[in-house]
């Protein structure tokens, strides 16, 4: 025998019936819902006293398939039947208007998608921030959106001639962090008054290039130091937006910069920013290092040292014997200070 009639889902008896137990072989007709497929089938009482399976019989009806998105895509994870759900985005650069998922459902016994499709729009900017002194254009007109570029520029005099400086990003571009509100990319440049600095002259030394009557925003000078001088600080200077140059212009003295520092030593006066001519350094090793090349240098007429600096090279333990009688020597790869060396007696 067979208990209860089988409920399903997707189906209903045609005739509804309380009864607790049905014979084998007993066949009851059922009908699919609205939403399936195929009208009315029949499930039938087996000889293991299981009902047949009705599964077959009712296939959910599909939804129409969904429009292309323009600029956007929509994702359809387990297809377009009663019950599914697609989801929708929109390209970099568009933000979504409307519902970002619709849903297969059934409505006066058809299916549909229960959400209207939504459309991609290109992320709108605000208009670009004005400045003081200047405009800017944009090959868009008075439209900004997504990847759209402006570009300043500082006013002019009446016969075309310079009066102010651009200081900042020439041109910014509408974009978005959120994909939803657009920014511009950066704060707009400003127009300031023309910059001069002031002309870059160094006792006892040379403009080697970048040489003008007048120096103005980002202009650049390269200095060298006349024969037995030597240059402390930068060899390029800037023109910057303060009338200042950067870094500060460098001076030319005679004698030497610091000598060269060297690994596992060191030399005498070291808090000295400057050596006169003739002037000797000491360089010593750290205990456990020998030191090789000469450890006195002296600063010469040429503003250099008369000797290259002197390298520090780790001293080496005394070669041990490798026999150990009754036993084993165990070296370490080299023996330089630090090494390990172990003893090994044989067994017994």
């Amino acid at each position: 025998q067979c208990k209860f009639l089988p409920r399903y889902p997707f189906a209903k008896p045609n005739v509804e019936s309380d009864q607790s137990e049905f014979a084998v072989g007993t066949s009851w007709e059922y009908r699919c819902l609205p939403g399936y497929s195929k009208k009315s089938f029949f499930i039938t009482c087996l000889e293991t006293s299981k009902w047949s399976d009705a599964q077959q019989f009712c296939k959910r009806k599909s939804c129409m398939n969904p429009r292309e998105l323009l600029h956007g895509s929509v994702f359809i994870p387990k297809g377009i039947e009663l019950g599914s759900t697609i989801t929708y985005s929109c390209n970099k650069g568009y933000r979504l208007i409307g519902d970002s998922s619709a849903t297969c459902i059934i409505l006066d016994n058809t299916v549909i998608w229960d959400k209207n499709m939504p459309f991609c729009e290109s992320i709108p900017c605000e208009s670009p921030p004005a400045i003081s002194n200047g405009d800017f254009y944009s090959s868009s007109g008075d439209t900004f959106y997504y990847g759209i570029v402006v570009t300043y520029h500082c006013n002019v005099g009446p016969n075309g001639e310079k009066l102010f400086d651009l200081v900042g990003e020439k041109s910014i571009y509408c974009t978005s962090e959120d994909n939803q509100v657009g920014v511009w990319s950066s704060p707009p440049p400003q127009c300031i008054p023309q910059v001069k600095c002031p002309f870059p002259e160094i006792e006892n030394g040379i403009m080697e290039t970048g040489f003008k009557r007048s120096f103005f925003l980002n202009d650049t000078v390269m200095f060298k130091c006349k024969p037995g001088f030597t240059l402390k600080g930068s060899n390029i200077v800037w023109c910057q937006s303060n009338s200042e140059w950067n870094p500060p212009l460098p001076t030319c003295f005679r004698g030497c910069l610091p000598p060269p520092h060297i690994h596992h030593g060191n030399y005498n006066k070291r808090d000295k920013e400057l050596f006169t001519i003739g002037q000797e350094v000491s360089y010593s090793c750290e205990p456990g290092y020998t030191l090789i090349g000469t450890n006195l240098v002296q600063c010469t007429s040429l503003g250099t040292w008369s000797h290259a600096a002197p390298k520090c090279e780790v001293k080496s333990c005394a070669a041990i014997p490798n026999q150990l009688p009754n036993g084993r020597v165990v070296p370490p790869p080299n023996l330089q200070l630090g090494a390990e060396v172990s003893f090994v007696c044989d067994p017994g």
